[in-house]
């Protein structure tokens, strides 16, 4: 289990884009980028709250993310483009995008806007998309609200945390 890595001041241009290039993303090379991150992580998991102003950010698949894990990202404050691949998709509150975890892509914004990401096997037999795929559910509130305190908190994710965003993850793909 590893401890929450919280990020609670702006980081901008070069400090903004080394923190992104260790978790294997790159945004626009924009010395007024600014970007604040929350993240934490245990094994199997990871959940990330971003902020940033306007731009595109790229990103590409983690060391060897399970199979079957999915990353999941759900707007919490404006609206984003996801590209991955051939398959590009607009991104609202309410929503949310899933995408195998092993997919590259790029996000992009043209206003500031805030995101959670979670990287997670979802529980049960939930039938996983081979690529983006969009939609809407009302458990996404529920999976924001706990996502929200478990990092406002700076709670490490233990087992139980870890099952309950499992589950939660698979409640939000059911349509």
């Amino acid at each position: 289990m590893t401890d929450p890595l919280t990020r609670s001041m702006p980081l901008h241009g070069a400090s903004a884009q080394h923190w992104l290039k260790e978790r294997g993303s790159q945004a626009d090379a924009d010395p007024a980028f600014t970007l604040v991150g929350h993240e934490t992580s245990a094994d199997g998991v990871l959940l990330r709250r971003l902020w940033h102003t306007p731009g595109s950010i790229r990103f590409r698949p983690t060391a060897g993310p399970d199979p079957s894990s999915l990353v999941l990202l759900l707007p919490l404050e404006g609206v984003f483009s996801v590209t991955c691949g051939q398959e590009q998709a607009i991104v609202r509150h309410g929503s949310v995008a899933a995408l195998p975890a092993g997919s590259s892509g790029t996000i992009s914004t043209s206003a500031p806007s805030s995101r959670l990401v979670l990287m997670v096997r979802p529980a049960g037999a939930v039938g996983r998309p081979h690529g983006l795929s969009v939609s809407s559910s009302p458990a996404v509130p529920v999976l924001l609200a706990v996502a929200n305190a478990l990092l406002d908190a700076g709670l490490p994710i233990d087992d139980g945390l870890q099952t309950a965003l499992e589950g939660l993850a698979a409640s939000v793909l059911v349509v």
